[in-house]
């Protein structure tokens, strides 16, 4: 299908906009810095054992609220595909914070190919 030469290519859905930061920008930095916003280092005195469940469950929260509000954004605009693609990716993410303990698929990706190297 062509498009008249005269006429605006369609914008891009907002929805997929902020799917891309978050899965790009926000969650990689999120794994990288809050460990070391939450977790006191040894030298301060350490921290416990809850620490690791602590940023743990804040991952959680994170990674579901995100998601959460993505899917919403996008079945409110309409876009069926794209509300299913971001709860797979939602699922991804907990499946990497789970297995590879970071929140970001691609992250845990570059991991899992680091060893493979």
């Amino acid at each position: 299908m062509t498009r008249p030469a005269n006429t605006s290519p369609p914008p891009q859905s907002v929805a997929l906009v902020w799917t891309v930061l978050v899965h790009v920008l926000a969650l990689p930095l999120a794994g990288a810095f809050l460990p070391a916003l939450l977790i006191r280092p040894a030298t301060a005195g350490g921290s416990g054992p809850a620490a690791g469940y602590l940023l743990a469950g804040v991952f959680l929260v994170l990674i579901v609220g995100l998601h959460l509000a993505l899917w919403r954004l996008a079945r409110g605009k309409g876009e069926r595909r794209l509300a299913v693609v971001i709860l797979v990716l939602g699922a991804l993410s907990l499946a990497s914070l789970a297995l590879l303990a970071t929140p970001s698929p691609l992250v845990g990706l570059v991991h899992l190919g680091a060893l493979l190297v």
